[in-house]
């Protein structure tokens, strides 16, 4: 069965309003070419850090363009997609539901990655290594998306005869390249939504140069808010509870 690999990582989940969680969704057949491509970049720009939002500094605004138009062409090749939750956390309904401010995290990758998930497929997650106070949470994670995967799919997923449809779900240490990508759109996003943005930036404000370009190139609005299954290469979900 085709295999997805799925690269997490999250931006402002600590003082500021909203926490964006991104992800990117890999066919893993173009990830020898997507690492290629990206040292490409960086060796063309003499880049020699990791991509990285909070570090990202004015005289590296062309090698994170690069880092940008290479996820355009695997985008556009339906290798690569980018898929984000934009959880606002000051809605007091979240906490009714999960005081613990951990478990509220891993409830939010759960949706994010749930609903975007099919029996017919196997999938590899990889979120951005973190510290948390209760051991467990990766697996009870992987856990949970398998249990209800199986009670929504029952027939199906016994017709198949695997019910491990996520195998599993690790750590990373964040040097890979996917997770660098989710990194800078998790970013750029959460600096949007937090009031960082300049729409007419001067020459030193990298950033929001950046988040002009990303909606350029992606023919995208940072700011808006798409269903869940609409915008299939580049998603913004907004999390509301019901």
């Amino acid at each position: 069965m085709p295999l997805v690999t799925i690269w997490g990582d999250e931006s402002c989940q600590n003082g500021h309003r909203y926490m964006v969680l991104g992800t990117i969704w890999q066919n893993p057949v173009c990830a020898a070419d997507l690492e290629r491509d990206i040292q490409n970049v960086k060796r063309q720009h003499r880049f020699d850090k990791e991509f990285h939002w909070t570090e990202m500094k004015g005289h590296q605004f062309e090698a994170y363009k690069g880092l940008v138009d290479v996820f355009l062409k695997y985008m556009s090749q339906g290798l690569l997609k980018f898929r984000a939750l934009v959880v606002d956390q000051s809605d007091k309904k979240h906490k009714i539901y999960s005081s613990d401010e951990e478990l509220h995290f891993y409830k939010m990758y759960f949706w994010l990655i749930y609903k975007r998930l099919t029996y017919r497929n196997r999938y590899d997650i990889f979120l951005d290594r973190k510290s948390n106070s209760v051991p467990g949470r990766l697996s009870d994670l992987k856990n949970a998306l398998n249990n209800k995967l199986f009670n929504d799919y029952f027939h199906e997923i016994i017709g198949i005869g695997n019910a491990n449809i996520v195998r599993r779900v690790e750590p990373r240490d964040g040097a890979q390249v996917e997770l660098q990508l989710a990194d800078v759109f998790a970013g750029a996003i959460a600096h949007v939504r937090n009031g960082h943005f300049n729409p007419n930036p001067g020459k030193n404000n990298a950033k929001s140069r950046l988040i002009l370009y990303i909606q350029n190139q992606l023919e995208i609005s940072l700011p808006d808010c798409h269903p869940p299954y609409s915008n299939p290469g580049f998603n913004i979900w907004c999390f509301r509870r019901k």
